[in-house]
């Protein structure tokens, strides 16, 4: 993949008048690339720190909680819930 493949429009929707403005800072362009490079490299390195099956545990305890918060339930039944949920994860850890 050569690095003119992505343009920085296709990550970001910048307002007309940001962008105009953007265009007038010496060497953004250059900054920006080397920011995205080690956003990048942390997020491979988050990727790689946790196990499949803890991933998958915590993306089901989030649709969890995103689903009962829309059911209207407390606070304390979410954190109850959450307790359980953090129990499972650590274990499979």
């Amino acid at each position: 993949m050569n690095t003119k493949e992505i343009s920085f429009t296709h990550l970001l929707d910048l307002p007309a008048e940001l962008s105009v403005k953007a265009k007038e800072v010496p060497g953004l362009p250059e900054r920006l690339l080397r920011f995205i490079r080690m956003e990048v490299a942390m997020n491979e390195q988050r990727q790689q720190r946790y196990s499949p099956a803890a991933v998958e545990l915590v993306q089901r305890a989030r649709a969890l909680a995103d689903k009962r918060i829309e059911e209207g339930r407390s606070r304390e039944e979410g954190m109850r819930a959450f307790e359980q949920n953090f129990k499972e994860i650590t274990e499979t850890l």
